[in-house]
């Protein structure tokens, strides 16, 4: 390849384009001065009083502005954020971007290196290209390092050519050193790691490719890459990391203070006598540094634990002995020779809680007062017991989460409903204090972040759909892609065909012997079919598959099928149907989700469990059943989701049928004749505990997962669960019947001396002249409410968390009538109101819904009445 140019001229164009200050763009009209106004944080006058535009700067003045540069999540210049600084020893934070912050606040502390003790004092060409070269060495060590433990080093990729697959479109590129130090600056050392060794493509938060880094920057002059690393080396002062180091474990000051154990002074790990200045061997936080104590004794010596978390502080048992490390800064301690049986917790003073727990757990210790409760991991009436993973909720007001030990095997992510896909942004971020992560943004209607979620340690590629439970199928179809699952649609809404496979290519794997002497097959959709499957003796294995990734249905044939909630991949108990098993047939099922589905689908088969006249059961896994209701009353018959097989892909539509409810993969539908979905009461709808209230089938309804009702599921068979795990199902509620009146209520009035303060149908409500009153527009159902005296002037019509979709506004007879769609009648009434009496302030919503938009479906329903944007 032909040199593009110079090492500073690959900075130059690399500082252009990341800070925005591209006097090319700019002057082909790419760039626009509003946008370097944003970006500099003023108008051009506040920083040359005798300019008028930007364009007036000379290349010198317009060279500095690019390093005062400030996007919108607080990135500098180069696009330096806090996390770097840290790890470049520059500057410190316990709470930062991607760890506890939603964009750098830059309220730390600045160590001073290189001269600088602020941000104004980095926002200079002289901190930034010495920080940014430091950057690269950083970055390259770590991929150095990463690549030699797989045998390889940066030389065997360097001057290769190589496609990848970019979201679907190929892409090849030439792989250069300065290419790969800007794809290092853009996602991170761990990212284009992950890109060298296994092809995985990623993204920033703006959605920039990896690879545009690798082609754009690539093919410069530049240093070699172990130049680069030794420009980093050598400036390393010992800031760098996490925390501010102290040297990691220093001698005694004096052997006299060293504490005799007292078996009275702690509670297992915290013993207060055991301090930082008298311990034998101290860990606390020491960027990059790496100790070895071979003369530690257990049962004489003494250790000091600083404030790590059990998240922060990993700790295993190595062939050289008791191994502390700190990922994020790049930090470990081996005390040789010493195994978790030697510890003595009389000897040992750990500060956080959490730790201590864990060192109990690694220990097997018992601590006083545990009983004999201690770490089932089940709380009676949380809603989570016996749930065998750990589930992160993600909701519109949630705030910011890390989760450190997230575990790809049993943990889960929840969104939740009202989280679509235009505002969910999920991405792979590494090369930071936190190292690799994936990142989960939940933005506004404008696009700016209300959270950030961060997956510490968990690369894209590690995740599947089983770690994921969405509500919003819009925001399912954007995760999919980007943790590269495919999620498709058979097109005729009849479910997939069942192909079967037993070709050999990809035989059941065989994981035991059952007790009666049979065979243990594992579960695997994309494993061959199970042929000669005995129900008197063998098991199938489902491990601690999730209900995501896995589900129980059965074919046309009636044979039981292990199926993939996502695809047409399945796998038969060929010649095998329910009726010929056990609920034993499926061993031990460690996901708790599962374990309620399969007994659903289980119990139906097998006649067990309630079948009321007046109820129809809507269930999900058999193939190539529709079913058509010719007189179904929602006003006196109920819907029943006992026996529904998934907790995916559940739809609810309107058609010129009826109302069609059907799900997939198996497509099995039941159509309500002459019914629409605004006919539904949410109390006539009935779901077992979790299936609402942990994964929101209640969301392809409209209703509120508090108005359904909620009925006992423990009369259903169930497959074993783990030791010491429970499944759920005993919670029962009835939700909302429609507001209707008590059967002796002759006068169909209400009860004026309910006091409870809140309306009720057909309720009048008198608005006070000179205060500001709130008309509350909500999914109520069947709600009647008349507004009398509202005063545009002063009161606001609030329609929170609503999208313009649902709502409906029209006049009659003087009034202006604010309709919920699909919400059971939900009518509020502003008496001797119209749309023209409003003005702007009178509408509001939650900071987030863009249902206030000018331009958007409410109010060009409002205009269309005569209401005035002016």
């Amino acid at each position: 390849m032909t040199s593009k140019g110079s090492y500073v001229e690959f900075r130059d164009a690399l500082s252009a384009f990341e800070s925005g200050w591209d006097r090319d763009r700019y002057e082909s009209g790419n760039i626009s001065d509003a946008q370097l106004t944003q970006w500099a944080g003023g108008p051009v006058t506040e920083f040359f009083p005798n300019y008028s535009s930007w364009g007036d700067l000379t290349d010198q003045e317009w060279d500095a502005m690019s390093y005062q540069s400030t996007n919108s999540l607080g990135f500098v210049g180069y696009q330096f954020g806090e996390a770097l600084l840290i790890d470049l020893g520059y500057y410190d934070d316990d709470k930062f971007y991607g760890n506890g912050e939603s964009t750098n606040t830059w309220d730390g502390a600045w160590t001073g290196k290189n001269g600088v003790n602020s941000l104004d004092e980095f926002k200079t060409k002289a901190a930034q290209e010495v920080a940014i070269q430091e950057a690269f060495g950083h970055n390259l060590k770590i991929i150095q390092n990463g690549l030699a433990q797989q045998g390889k080093t940066l030389g065997d990729f360097l001057g290769t050519t190589t496609t990848y697959n970019d979201n679907g479109t190929q892409v090849t590129v030439e792989l250069t050193l300065t290419g790969i130090m800007a794809a290092a600056h853009l996602r991170g050392a761990f990212g284009t790691l992950n890109l060298l060794l296994n092809g995985a493509v990623s993204n920033d938060e703006y959605g920039t490719s990896i690879l545009r880094y690798v082609d754009q920057f690539g093919g410069y002059d530049g240093p070699s890459v172990d130049e680069a690393i030794e420009f980093f080396e050598s400036r390393i002062t010992g800031d760098e990391g996490l925390g501010t180091p102290d040297g990691g474990g220093p001698d005694p000051v004096d052997p006299d203070p060293t504490p005799t154990p007292d078996p009275d002074a702690g509670d297992g790990f915290s013993n207060g006598a055991i301090t930082k200045e008298n311990a034998d061997v101290v860990v606390t936080w020491s960027w990059g540094t790496t100790r070895v104590v071979t003369d530690f004794d257990p049962a004489q010596d003494t250790l000091f634990i600083d404030w790590f978390s059990a998240e922060q502080l990993e700790i295993e048992e190595a062939e050289q002995g008791l191994v502390l490390s700190v990922g994020a800064n790049n930090q470990t301690l081996t005390l040789q020779g010493v195994t978790f049986a030697d510890l003595v917790p009389t000897n040992i003073n750990a500060l956080d809680a959490s730790l201590r727990a864990e060192l109990v757990s690694l220990t097997d210790i018992t601590e006083p007062g545990d009983g004999d409760d201690h770490g089932d991991g089940h709380s009676d009436g949380d809603g989570h017991g016996g749930m065998d993973g750990t589930m992160t909720t993600i909701t519109l007001t949630s705030g910011n989460q890390t989760v450190d030990g997230f575990d790809i095997t049993k943990d889960m992510v929840h969104i939740e409903g009202g989280i679509t896909a235009e505002r969910l942004q999920i991405f792979e971020e590494s090369g930071d204090a936190l190292g690799l992560t994936t990142r989960i943004v939940v933005t506004d209607s404008a696009g700016a972040i209300l959270s950030t979620t961060i997956l510490k340690g968990v690369a894209l590629s590690d995740l599947t759909l089983s770690n994921f439970s969405i509500a919003e199928q819009s925001a399912l179809n954007e995760v999919a892609p980007v943790i590269g699952t495919s999620i498709t649609d058979p097109g005729d809404g009849l479910g997939y065909d069942v192909v079967y496979d037993s070709d050999g290519s990809n035989p059941p794997a065989i994981t035991g012997e059952t007790v009666e002497g049979g065979v243990r097959y594992r579960a695997d959709v994309n494993a061959d079919d199970i042929i000669g499957f005995d129900p008197a003796q063998d098991q199938l294995d489902f491990g601690g598959t999730s209900v995501h990734g896995m589900i129980v249905t059965k074919t046309p044939a009636g044979e039981i099928a292990i199926d993939s909630p996502w695809s047409a991949q399945l796998q038969v108990i060929k010649g095998v149907g329910f009726e010929a098993v056990t609920i034993d047939s499926f061993g031990v099922v460690g996901n708790e989700h599962l374990r309620q589905d399969m007994g659903g689908v289980v119990s139906w088969e097998q006649g067990v469990g309630p079948r009321n006249a007046d109820t129809v059961y809507v269930r999900s896994h058999e193939y190539g059943v529709q079913e058509v209701v010719n007189d179904f009353d929602p006003s006196t018959q109920k819907i029943s989701f006992l026996y529904f097989g998934t907790r995916e892909r559940l739809s609810v539509e309107d058609t010129d049928g009826g109302l069609v409810i059907s799900s997939l993969p198996a497509g099995q539908s039941v159509t309500l004749v002459g019914v629409e979905l605004a006919d539904l009461v949410p109390g006539r709808v009935e779901f077992h505990h979790d299936q609402v209230m942990e994964d929101n089938l209640e969301v392809p309804f409209g209703f509120d997962q508090n108005d359904v009702t909620l009925v006992d599921r423990t009369v259903l068979l169930t497959p074993t669960a783990p030791a010491g795990d429970t499944t759920d199902g005993h919670q029962t509620r009835t939700g909302d019947m429609g507001g209707g009146t008590d059967p002796g209520d002759t006068d169909g009035g209400t009860d004026p001396g309910n006091g409870d303060g809140e309306p009720g149908s057909g309720d009048e409500i008198q608005f006070v002249e000179g205060t500001q009153d709130r008309v509350e527009v909500t999914w109520d159902w069947a709600s009647e409410i008349t507004i009398l005296g509202f005063d545009p002037e002063e009161d606001v019509i609030d329609f929170n968390a609503l999208a313009a979709e649902n709502v409906s506004i029209r006049e009659a007879d003087g009034d202006l009538l604010i309709e919920v769609l699909g919400n059971g009648g939900n009518i509020t009434t502003l008496n001797g109101i119209q749309a023209e009496d409003l003005i702007l302030r009178s509408v509001t919503a939650e900071d987030w819904n863009e249902i206030t938009d000018l331009g958007g479906a409410l109010i060009q329903q409002l205009v269309a009445l005569d209401f005035s944007l002016g």
